[in-house]
């Protein structure tokens, strides 16, 4: 916060958000751009420039270069603002100011109060991060010992932590508390101080993965903590031995040494495919390589995995060996890590085939073979005529759109990010699928045969 006395606010928000820097302007053209952050101030000419529409333009180019104050001066800083401009500085969350006096002091005035806020922020975060450190590794200490150096309430929950903040949020206070709050999860993840040093993310992964569920959720701050993106969607691939260990040599020390050895290229190789987060444990006789990602990436998504996985056997093989590798569907969560391992354990007990894809029971087969048959196209035309006979591209989008709808559960926000519509027109075509085939999407049955014909219509 850098508001001043010298400074008058005529419209915006109250409080200006926290500022990086300040620049005087000397003409309207150069505010859109200025560098994101910036305190604008208008010299005498330019703020005579900034009336009426002029304003407006001024504050929309404010905007658009993330600036977090206008500052009129000389007698422009006099005049009212109207109607227009108010809403326009409310709406782009720009603090439209007057002020008056010598414009030399105001810049330098402003710029010490910008770097006051930054400074004294800076302060309470060294202090915090001594006291936290010093604060042995257990919660209560450490939510006690970083509220004493921010100056406000800190509460443990678990591994997690939270303040009742009275800064506005963006502020220099606000930024410096969210960092400390980081630091005391560390803290708190690495363990009382005469406890052995914290895990690494790979044991952790291992015992998520390994230890009852109970045991489980209890380790996920500590997770979160370390950086496992435990509540990211996951795709698990599983990678085993091809074969069996020659039964005259020490069969398990053989297999952990090969699995140990393409452990220590997983995660590099991994992570050189992009586009996800990968981790790797060894878990009971496998490598789990995890690839975790924001967002649900559908069938398209499970495709990039499989190929992903066809790359990283090819990379983490050590020499003269084979490994097979299985993979899951994706799903969220920590729940959903778990079950991703299950069934990449069950797609390699399903297959003999050295990159194996978890397929429930079959069921992409025996749809296949249904989406062939005469029946299957019965329904199709019984069920969706009415949309095709709309014809061409226009029956091909509202299909498409029924499909995601139905295939993502009900859902016009996923269905939306699949289709990269908004989920407004995806809402919107829906209620006009239904107008057209006289379906309720909300009976089960209906649902089900219309997601069958929509999928047999594609595989045409």
């Amino acid at each position: 916060m850098f508001l001043l006395e010298e400074l008058r606010p005529l419209a915006g928000p109250g409080v200006p958000a926290a500022a990086s820097g300040v620049r005087l302007v000397e003409d309207l053209g150069l505010i859109a751009g200025q560098p994101s952050g910036s305190v604008l101030v208008l010299t005498g000419a330019a703020s005579r420039q900034a009336a009426g529409y002029r304003l407006d333009v001024a504050l929309r180019d404010a905007a658009a270069a993330g600036a977090v104050a206008l500052v009129l001066t000389a007698a422009a800083a006099e005049s009212t603002v109207d109607r227009s401009a108010a809403a326009l500085a409310e709406r782009g969350g720009v603090a439209l100011l007057a002020a008056g006096g010598d414009l030399a002091e105001l810049v330098v005035a402003i710029d010490r109060a910008i770097a006051g806020d930054a400074a004294e922020a800076l302060v309470r975060t060294a202090r915090a991060a001594e006291a936290v450190t010093r604060a042995g590794g257990v919660p209560e200490r450490i939510a006690e010992a970083a509220g004493a150096a921010l100056g406000l309430p800190v509460r443990a929950d678990g591994g997690a932590f939270t303040a009742s903040a009275h800064d506005p949020a963006g502020t220099h206070f606000e930024r410096a508390t969210g960092i400390v709050l980081r630091l005391a999860a560390l803290a708190a993840a690495a363990g009382p101080a005469d406890e052995l040093p914290g895990r690494s993310r790979a044991q952790l992964l291992t015992e998520l993965l390994v230890a009852p569920e109970k045991q489980a959720q209890e380790l996920a701050p500590r997770a979160r903590a370390v950086g496992l993106p435990i509540d990211d969607w996951h795709v698990v691939l599983r990678l085993e031995p091809a074969s069996d260990p020659d039964p005259a040599s020490d069969g398990g020390q053989e297999r952990y040494a090969l699995l140990e050895t393409a452990a220590s290229r997983a995660v590099r190789a991994a992570r050189e495919l992009g586009g996800a987060a990968w981790n790797a444990a060894l878990a009971g006789d496998a490598l789990v390589v995890v690839r975790s990602q924001r967002r649900d990436q559908g069938r398209a998504g499970l495709r990039e995995a499989v190929r992903d996985a066809a790359r990283l056997l090819d990379r983490v093989r050590p020499a003269g060996a084979e490994l097979r590798c299985g993979v899951s569907t994706a799903h969220q969560g920590l729940v959903g890590l778990r079950t991703s391992a299950s069934e990449a354990r069950t797609a390699l007990r399903r297959s003999s085939l050295p990159l194996a894809t978890y397929d429930l029971a079959g069921l992409d087969r025996m749809l296949e073979e249904w989406y062939a048959s005469d029946a299957a196209q019965h329904a199709v035309r019984e069920l969706l005529q009415p949309v095709l006979d709309l014809g061409g591209e226009r029956a091909a989008h509202l299909l498409a759109i029924l499909r995601a709808y139905l295939d993502h559960n009900g859902s016009p926000a996923r269905a939306a990010e699949e289709l990269h519509l908004h989920r407004n027109a995806v809402s919107r075509n829906v209620r006009r699928i239904e107008t057209l085939l006289q379906a309720d999407l909300d009976d089960p049955r209906q649902r089900l045969a219309l997601q069958l014909a929509c999928r047999a219509a594609s595989s045409r």
